[in-house]
């Protein structure tokens, strides 16, 4: 196993002086404390060019040691790009004269300064400080990726399980999120949003499981008692999800995707702006995709149809600005022009453009 110390001495290191002499006392120390990959560049084009060749060859350099005395543009603009173009730690070297520009470094956005003549001893200290900060840092979101990956595979099988319960679910889930996620972008969420209301869509249905297979499957349309129960499966599902931490931020998109904007809907008939935006976007999503879908007390509505459906429904059971939002994703992709009766199994396909796919 590769330890902290031994991965900071493998980093990528540049140091961007004009003066050749400083260069090369800098690299021969950082040398002789084993540091395996030192560059160096003489000017801002230099160093620039250095940084965008790593990046592009995926071996980025780490950390820049910067001189703000350069010959071809000022040190501080130079610190600009690299900070916001790189993102690599910067550590400032200047003057005792410049101390006050050094500190203007740090406040756009570098992470250290030490000033001249150098101490290298005190240099080194600093260099390894902020490379093994990085190391944990990308440690860190290594972790975080594979927490990630191992959380996916748990919503994949809690899906799988809800498919194997009731065999309509999967293509419905898989249609709610893909539009409901389309209906967000439209409405400009933001792509983490965007994401959290499709995993949503893909889950929102997830409390049928505590439902009996007789009412799930019930070849007709449900009577009142029967109703009440399957009314439960939105409050069933966010106590199955609540416990779950990264799914914290959509579980009232799941609670609440049979809210109805004029109030009357459940689990606890909230109104208008009360209700969760994703959530008025998973109902919207739902409602069309079971209008356009082939079950066997169903007569499906084409496309066309069941927007305006949605269009005749807006400000009673649903959001109008989520309704309009429906209908400018759905007109992008064509969709509203394809034959009766629709197949709403194409609609992730078609939607795909404007969200590409959930992965879940």
């Amino acid at each position: 196993m590769v330890t902290a110390q031994q991965a900071t001495r493998a980093m990528r290191i540049l140091i961007v002086d004009p003066e050749a002499q400083n260069c090369e006392t800098l690299k021969s120390r950082f040398t002789a404390e084993q540091f395996e990959n030192v560059f160096v560049a003489r000017s801002s084009a230099e160093a620039l060019a250095i940084l965008s060749t790593g990046s592009a060859n995926r071996e980025p350099i780490e950390l820049v040691i910067l001189s703000l005395n350069l010959p071809d543009r000022p040190g501080l603009e130079t610190l600009d790009e690299i900070h916001n173009v790189f993102g690599v730690a910067v550590v400032v070297l200047a003057g005792r004269e410049d101390r006050q520009l050094a500190s203007e470094g740090l406040a756009r956005g570098a992470n250290d300064y030490v000033l001249r003549p150098v101490n290298s001893g005190l240099l080194i200290v600093k260099i390894e400080r902020l490379l093994t900060r990085r190391f944990l840092e990308k440690e860190l979101r290594r972790s975080t990726a594979r927490n990630e990956t191992l959380f996916l595979n748990v919503l994949a099988v809690m899906a799988k399980v809800l498919e194997a319960k009731d065999p309509y679910t999967q293509s419905h889930s898989q249609n709610v999120s893909t539009l409901a996620s389309a209906i967000a972008r439209e409405m400009g969420f933001h792509d983490d949003e965007v994401r959290r209301i499709g995993i949503a869509g893909i889950l929102h249905d997830i409390g049928k499981m505590g439902i009996q297979d007789a009412i799930l499957k019930k070849p007709g349309p449900l009577n009142a008692a029967e109703r009440e129960i399957v009314e439960r499966h939105s409050t069933i599902a966010s106590l199955i999800l609540e416990p779950i931490e990264q799914l914290q931020s959509a579980v009232g998109y799941v609670r609440h995707h049979h809210e109805r904007f004029d109030g009357t809907g459940y689990p606890d008939g909230l109104a208008g702006d009360k209700i969760p935006l994703g959530a008025r976007a998973i109902h919207a999503a739902e409602a069309f995709d079971a209008m356009v879908a082939q079950r066997s007390y169903n007569v499906p509505k084409t496309p066309d149809e069941a927007l305006q459906e949605l269009r005749r429904c807006a400000g009673t059971q649903f959001d109008p600005q989520v309704v309009d939002a429906t209908a400018a994703a759905l007109e992008r992709t064509g969709y509203l022009s394809q034959p009766a009766p629709a197949d709403p199994q194409h609609l992730p396909e078609l939607l795909e453009d404007l969200t590409g796919k959930v992965s879940c």
